[in-house]
């Protein structure tokens, strides 16, 4: 699907010098080819030469006020008596109620090969001849913003299939290295000693998120740190004595009773230790 460039104007029925049918070679399509004011056919007709003879797979055109539109092609190498193959049949472009209010004058429409007629498509062409008419509005300037010609898809280049979400699946994730080292996953994806129910609400959503996510390791980088950072203060690191006292988040006193509120130091363990030591009173002897 390649664009054709449009070389240059073979004939026109009619322009205002204000908006000259040369507007249409431009890419920018910022000002239309405009018939004349004082033209009263009501109906416009341009002729154009495409760069090169190829088949016409879509035609985009832009509206500035026609009411309707009726797009021929034909050959540079024909005579002047030989009549065009019709493309596209006269199509509406605006309503007559539209035309009348000189109301939605700016449009574009996409013709495709599904659009054009049967003798028409599959052939190569390099001429193009677009006829408009406004027989609703008798005061009204109206003709064409743009023209853009392009061919069919290419059946020797088809474009490639979207990859299915079985392929998305099973392909490897680009951090497969990274989580094939035991230190890595040991630091992001600890095994849980005992999930609480809160990670576990976290990796359902997040799985739920990412369909394809069948288990954490398959979430993506974002969701993963998210599953760590949440993992961080309800997993003990591996210290091998299992202790409580190896765990620098949990409290000194989370192996005892329940924690003092209050700051760190004004936990009074230091007068336990000294009623250990005092010696028995003379009434115990």
């Amino acid at each position: 699907m390649a664009p054709v460039k449009i070389s240059h104007v073979v004939s026109f029925s009619s322009q205002d010098p204000k908006y000259p049918v040369e507007n249409l070679l431009h890419e920018d399509g910022l000002r239309p080819w405009l018939g004349c004011p004082q033209d009263r056919s009501r109906q416009l007709r341009v002729e154009l030469q495409l760069e090169r003879a190829s088949p016409i797979g879509y035609v985009d055109v832009g509206n500035c006020g026609c009411a309707f539109l009726h797009i021929e092609v034909g050959r540079s190498s024909w005579p002047l008596e030989r009549p065009y193959l019709t493309l596209v049949p006269s199509v509406a472009l605006m309503t007559p109620a539209d035309s009348k209010l000189d109301q939605n004058r700016c449009g574009v429409r996409m013709f495709k090969e599904a659009d054009f007629l049967a003798p028409a498509v599959g052939q190569k062409w390099d001429r193009l001849r677009l006829t408009c008419s406004q027989p609703f509005s008798k005061h009204g300037q109206f003709g064409l913003s743009f023209v853009r010609v392009r061919t069919p898809l290419d059946p020797e280049h088809p474009q490639p299939p979207p990859p299915s979400r079985q392929g998305l699946e099973d392909a490897e994730p680009a951090d497969g290295p990274w989580r094939s080292s035991p230190a890595f996953c040991r630091t992001f994806f600890p095994e849980p000693r005992s999930s609480s129910r809160e990670e576990e609400q976290l990796k359902s959503r997040l799985q739920q998120l990412e369909p394809g996510a069948w288990s954490p390791a398959r979430l993506s980088r974002p969701a993963r740190m998210v599953l760590s950072a949440a993992r961080s203060r309800a997993l003990r690191p591996r210290t091998g004595t299992g202790s409580v006292e190896g765990d620098p988040e949990l409290p000194a006193d989370a192996a005892g009773g329940s924690a003092v509120p209050g700051p760190a130091q004004d936990v009074p363990t230091a007068p336990t230790r000294a009623r250990r030591r005092r010696a028995p009173s003379p009434v115990g002897r």
